[in-house]
């Protein structure tokens, strides 16, 4: 198994050098060292029983649906991809993936043996491009000791936005805040979600952000620091994360996804749970987004690749990725199993019950280039400086212009 570097490999596509041939199967996958360092003896496990399919493992730790698109380009695409389904759909529509209907008709993998919200996630236009690693949700950090020194109780399982507020607003005080404020779509969405909006129509033919229900659910986002002020501005906090202020103990609570629980782990001193999201006019209704590994249409030996494939989302390879508390797996038999539920958080189930009530992001082709419009675009209204309508009036017209090419 051989480790290469992603920035020598983004220079080789950049300058245009044709890569030494390959031998096995060459999988590309993003990932901190620590998923790694869990990734690479399951490869080696995989080689082991597997010695007529060495994999070339291929670490791209930064923007990795670019540099992949460069690769596609150059023609050099891998022969699997660990793909989001944010970013699934542009690769689809190009035609670069496989569709792995055919490849299931072996039955060695189950579409029973998966939540039906990671398959529908990594499905587009009714064909499945990637079998599911993890389900990637949203739930609500908190600060069991702040709650305690404020004398405040904690989140209730059925609590609601209004009772969230009235707790933030009583968990705020000084340079401590009770409740995280994100800029990245990802954070808000839940809050739109739950009062029944969100950023386009279902037939992502044109975003629904200046509709009624859209706007109301923005303004109670941002009411958490223009109204109640129970949420840090950017002027009080600059560029640090939401969980870097939850883990220095200026946070009493945060919303986050499962992939900060290692780190948290590892580095909180204090005591700290999860509750669910706060029910809106909708309900509680969080992200069902999914992670998982496809293969290249350019692939020249797909029997390898699917062996590999079935060998990664197997129970035991599901466990070994889910002991450190990084994912959600997107396996029930793993996630309702103690590797999954034991240790911290104690309420992991939180995760698992939020999931009959979730949904994937909706994800056009040209979701990334949405993010940025939004990203980029709302800072004016987030940090007081634009009226919100006003913010949103030139981004609408401007995602409008992207789902219509889409759609073209």
């Amino acid at each position: 198994m051989r480790l290469l570097c992603a920035a020598l490999l983004a220079v080789a596509v950049a300058g245009g050098c044709a890569p030494a041939a390959r031998r096995g199967i060459a999988f590309s996958t993003w990932g901190s060292i620590d998923e790694i360092e869990t990734l690479k003896p399951l490869l080696a496990e995989f080689e082991r029983a597997n010695p007529d399919v060495p994999v070339e493992l291929i670490h791209i730790p930064d923007e990795y649906p670019h540099k992949v698109r460069l690769m596609a380009a150059a023609r050099r695409m891998p022969d699997v991809l660990f793909l989001e389904n944010q970013t699934l759909p542009g690769f689809a529509r190009r035609g670069v993936l496989r569709d792995l209907a055919p490849f299931m008709a072996d039955g060695s993998i189950k579409r029973a043996e998966f939540y039906p919200q990671t398959l529908a996630a990594l499905t587009y236009k009714s064909t499945l491009y990637a079998i599911p690693r993890d389900l990637s949700n949203l739930a609500v950090f908190y600060n069991k000791a702040l709650f305690d020194q404020a004398h405040v109780a904690y989140p209730e399982a059925e609590w609601t936005y209004e009772r969230m507020v009235e707790k933030a607003r009583s968990l705020t005080r000084g340079d401590q805040f009770g409740i995280g404020f994100a800029p990245y779509p990802i954070y808000w969405l839940p809050y739109l979600w739950s009062d029944g909006a969100d950023v386009a129509d279902p037939g992502l033919t044109r975003c629904t952000l200046l509709d009624p229900p859209a706007l109301a659910a923005l303004h109670r986002y941002l009411d958490l620091r223009k109204k109640y002020h129970c949420a840090p501005t950017e002027a009080q906090v600059g560029n640090a994360r939401m969980s870097q202020l939850f883990a220095q103990g200026k946070l009493a609570m945060m919303v986050g996804g499962r992939w900060v629980v290692p780190g948290f782990r590892k580095k909180l001193a204090f005591d700290w749970d999860v509750a669910p999201f706060p029910r809106g006019k909708a309900g509680s209704i969080v992200d069902a987004d999914a992670s998982g590994w496809a293969i290249a249409e350019s692939c020249r030996e797909p029997e390898k690749a699917w062996r590999l494939i079935k060998f990664l989302a197997g129970q035991h390879a599901c466990e070994a990725f889910t002991r450190s508390g990084l994912i959600v797996p997107a396996r029930p038999d793993v996630a309702s199993s103690k590797v999954f539920l034991d240790g911290k958080p104690a309420h992991s189930r939180v995760f698992l019950d939020a999931i009959p009530a979730s949904r994937p992001t909706l994800t056009p082709p040209s979701y990334d280039e949405i993010v940025y419009e939004l990203i980029d675009g709302l800072p004016a209204a987030w940090n007081g400086e634009q009226p919100l309508e006003e913010t949103l009036k030139p981004i609408v017209k401007r995602i409008d212009a992207l789902l219509q090419e889409d759609h073209s």
